[in-house]
């Protein structure tokens, strides 16, 4: 009986990171990260790179479920199937290009991907892009590249995100705090 037990867990911790994500983030994030990171002017490398699917961010929801917390992070994970996240160090000690022509440029490599860019931020030597995508009329993916001197951060998120917005208007309406 105790090694049905132990075969099970082990093929349940395989199965979970087949089916997780947590091997490695995929195709198009890597395509659109070494964009990124061979138009940038620097040399980079891979501080961690990382991919959370529906089983992982369900177990996170268990975890958070135990926690005491007012705050609705079940409620919001529950709506997340995906997300990757890659932040990468430049070793190089390159200025990067940030500029207005770069920018334009990212945007319009993802625009042509099929992503919709909905924030820009260009400040001296850092750059950040914020981008969505809708699926049938339903806000599903965002994307957000975030580059300077010191670093490239890189994140993709899928999963209902117009929940996830609603949600997160419920709770903290539209009182959002800005840092100047």
């Amino acid at each position: 009986m105790k090694q049905k037990k132990i075969k099970f867990v082990i093929e349940f911790l395989l199965i979970a990171l087949l089916f997780t994500g947590c091997i490695g983030v995929d195709r198009s994030f890597r395509s659109i990260r070494n964009y990124v990171l061979e138009s940038s002017g620097g040399k980079f490398e891979k501080e961690f790179e990382f991919s959370l699917g529906s089983i992982t961010i369900g177990m996170a929801e268990i975890v958070v479920n135990m926690a005491d917390t007012d705050e609705p992070i079940e409620e919001i994970l529950s709506e997340i199937d995906n997300v990757q996240v890659g932040v990468y160090n430049n070793i190089s000690g390159t200025k990067i290009k940030s500029n207005l022509e770069e920018l334009k440029f990212l945007t319009n490599k993802m625009k042509n991907a099929g992503w919709d860019c909905i924030v820009r931020s260009l400040n001296k030597n850092e750059m950040t892009a914020v981008f969505v995508r809708f699926y049938e009329d339903k806000l599903n993916q965002l994307f957000v590249i975030s580059l300077n001197n010191n670093e490239m951060v890189i994140v993709e998120i899928l999963g209902n995100l117009n929940k996830v917005i609603e949600i997160a208007i419920r709770e903290k309406g539209l009182d959002f705090a800005m840092k100047h």
